[in-house]
């Protein structure tokens, strides 16, 4: 019995630690524009600059 409720603690140990990776993971990709490190609409190409 007790090994049984110590899988389901781990299960709810893990699903609780995946989801936070996730939803960090999710929320740093979807920041607003100023925290994102490029931006879709006006992409910036610097080809053959040596900065």
């Amino acid at each position: 019995m007790g090994s049984i409720l110590s899988t389901f603690g781990a299960l709810a140990i893990g699903g609780i630690v995946a989801s936070a990776t996730i939803v960090g993971v999710v929320s740093s990709q979807t920041s607003p524009s100023g925290e994102s490190p490029a931006n879709v609409n006006q992409p910036v190409i610097q080809y053959g600059s040596e900065s």
